[in-house]
């Protein structure tokens, strides 16, 4: 169990099986049920790249699991970001905060977590769920790129229908509200680093 104000790290595993995506985060609480973790905006984070420094989307759909690897170190611009791991689930839910005003859950399927010292390790699942706040209605996203990844060896059938099916069962269950959606961290907590080392496996 983590203290709350810990900094950890979600690690995200690539294709090529090195962690190319990596969010230091600030433990909130580390309860029988959820870890919940915080992620100030701005906060430099690690994300995927091709090895010629091309962004994923810089390459049509139906290549974009076809080229090496790399990673770059980028700010957080997305939002305020409240991030939920539940435990034994292959899911996490994120509460997408715009300036104080509270947006939605993003349902980001994903491996069954596995923690390290001061680590979360996953593998994205590629298909994802929006859930606006103001109508509460969950919007699959990203089918298309599952059924490229099928296609292109990133994924095999029988694992894209658990990843559906994990989703179904979010879907169903309806996590949200968390209660989290009005979070405020605390003032005193430093923004988060990466540690040097932090992709090693």
């Amino acid at each position: 169990m983590w203290s709350s104000g810990e900094t950890i790290v979600v690690r995200y595993r690539s294709i090529d099986g090195a962690f190319r995506a990596g969010r230091p985060l600030t433990v909130v609480e580390d309860g029988p049920e959820w870890l919940v973790a915080h992620l100030p905006e701005d906060t430099v984070v690690a994300v995927p790249v091709l090895a010629d420094g091309r962004g994923l989307r810089d390459v049509p759909l139906e290549e974009r699991w076809a080229h090496p690897r790399a990673t770059a170190l980028r700010p957080w611009t997305a939002s305020d970001l409240v991030m939920l791991f539940p435990r034994d689930r292959e899911f996490s839910l994120w509460l997408f905060r715009e300036r104080g005003t509270f947006r939605g859950w993003y349902v980001n399927l994903e491996e069954r977590h596995v923690r390290g010292a001061r680590t979360i390790d996953t593998r994205d699942g590629i298909l994802d769920l929006w859930v606006p706040a103001d109508t509460g209605a969950p919007q699959w996203k990203d089918e298309d790129e599952l059924e490229s990844a099928i296609v292109q060896g990133r994924v095999t059938a029988d694992q894209a229908a658990q990843i559906r099916a994990e989703g179904e069962r979010v879907v169903a269950e309806r996590p949200w509200p968390t209660g989290w959606e009005a979070f405020v961290p605390d003032p005193a907590w430093p923004v988060p680093r990466l540690p040097d080392g932090w992709d090693t496996p």
